[in-house]
């Protein structure tokens, strides 16, 4: 009896790596099988698996390694502050690169809660799944699990097999709100404040340790082309402040990273003062992916003719590059 309850412990092990592998990683390193089921993802008509935690630091040769399981043409890396910030000031360089074949991570820094409860910032990452799950042109399952890395946890969801990741830090983003510094993102940078605690499990990053998160979860994907918000700007240019931290951050964190790679800074709201440079069919796409996002987040416009009528127009028929390296 023993011995068939073995065999099938190693059966299930198995199946799980053959389907995508992090899902057993947690099994073994965690000592607990991770779960099978699905969950309904509300609003969205796809389903979230939820398996256990997995440490970068524990989990051996897959740590440091290029994620196994799924063939990429090459691998990107975006850092961005809020849900919305690579539809809006990356796209179509993202979609781009889902069409390319290419693995895609992205990584949010901030909550995006705009000062609100947990069901706002919730609802912005359900976004964020769906935007990205058509321009994957995917209807597969999100697998979410815990990504613990340097003993501070985040959301991670994951689209098949790992072709595309989205990563969630979920610090709490500008607004002000009570209990928690506002602009705190850019107090940490600059070194005003000395930690700052995330909105969900009040894990606390201080300046080094954000820094040294991102580098080791660039050693995680190895990106060979990793892309961000505006370092070249500066505060009080006219961008979101959480904008530039992203930059800053990021910036900082790919110089300890030694994979071969390129880097690209992308501006924000300054696109409004800058000419056209997308064509219509490009325009017109990205406005798509962002409407796909949209419902889940009632701030922004929520169709094409009130998306091109206000403030949001000129940032569907721009992407600028403010600096690369």
């Amino acid at each position: 009896m023993a011995g068939s309850m073995g065999f099938e412990r190693v059966r299930r092990v198995l199946a799980a790596v053959m389907a995508g592998g992090l899902a057993a990683s947690g099994a073994v390193l965690g000592g607990a099988g991770a779960s099978a089921a699905g969950v309904n993802d509300p609003g969205m008509g796809q389903m979230v698996a939820r398996p256990a935690s997995t440490s970068l630091m524990s989990a051996g040769a897959r740590a440091f390694g290029a994620p196994a399981a799924e063939r990429c043409d090459g691998r990107s890396m975006n850092v961005v502050a809020h849900q919305d910030d690579d539809l809006l000031f990356i796209n179509p360089v993202v979609s781009d690169d889902l069409a390319a074949g290419r693995c895609v991570v992205t990584v949010f820094l901030t909550a995006g809660d705009a000062g609100r409860g947990r069901s706002y910032w919730l609802g912005r990452e359900k976004g964020a799944r769906q935007a990205y799950a058509a321009m994957a042109g995917s209807s597969k399952w999100w697998r979410e699990d815990r990504l613990v890395v340097g003993g501070r946890s985040a959301a991670r969801f994951t689209l098949g097999q790992e072709r595309v990741s989205l990563v969630f830090l979920r610090l709490p983003d500008a607004s002000t709100s009570p209990g928690r510094p506002a602009d705190g993102l850019r107090k940490l940078w600059r070194g005003d404040l000395i930690n700052l605690r995330t909105v969900d499990d009040g894990d606390r990053y201080t300046r080094s340790a954000l820094t040294s998160t991102l580098t080791e979860l660039m050693n995680r994907y190895r990106p060979d082309e990793i892309r961000t918000l505006d370092y070249e700007g500066r505060y009080g240019d006219g961008d979101h402040a959480d904008h530039h931290t992203a930059g800053y951050f990021t910036l900082a964190a790919q110089r300890n990273y030694r994979w071969p790679h390129g880097i690209t800074a992308f501006m924000g709201y300054p696109v409004e003062n800058a000419p056209a440079n997308l064509a219509d069919d490009a325009r017109d796409a990205k406005l798509r992916y962002f409407l796909a996002y949209a419902p889940f987040d009632r701030k922004v416009c929520q169709s094409a003719a009130a998306c091109l009528g206000n403030f949001y127009a000129p940032r569907f028929s721009r992407t600028i590059r403010t600096g690369q390296g």
